[in-house]
């Protein structure tokens, strides 16, 4: 009987003990569900930020190739416009020089109409 009563009591214990590690794996499982359900939240939230960084970075790259073939096409105006004012620049030189050889020649028919005087 007192054998019987000695396994009772350590039966109890083992039971006591069971029962307080049973609660203390509840606690700790509880602990565990509610961070991951409040990581879960911040992952939503980190792929809704992503998400509209994506969009925005989308949408930079959109206007950025649009302004770069504004440019572009405004570069090649700006090319062209140079082009031109340098044969300008060219045209008005060779006149300036035709104008320089003519006054010169004008010169030399005076000096001869004045010498046939």
């Amino acid at each position: 009987m007192k054998n019987f009563e000695e396994d009772c009591v350590k039966q109890q214990r083992t039971i006591n003990l069971q029962k307080s590690q049973t609660e203390k794996y509840k606690t700790l499982f509880e602990g565990a569900n509610q961070k991951c359900d409040g990581l879960q939240q911040q992952l939503s939230s980190v792929e809704r930020e992503l998400e509209n960084n994506r969009r925005l970075q989308k949408q930079a790259a959109t206007s950025q190739s649009a302004m770069e073939v504004r440019l572009n096409r405004a570069l090649e105006e700006a090319e062209k416009y140079k082009l031109e004012l340098s044969k300008l620049k060219q045209n008005n030189k060779m006149h300036i020089e035709a104008a320089r050889m003519l006054s010169f020649t004008e010169e030399e028919f005076m000096k001869a109409l004045e010498w046939e005087n």
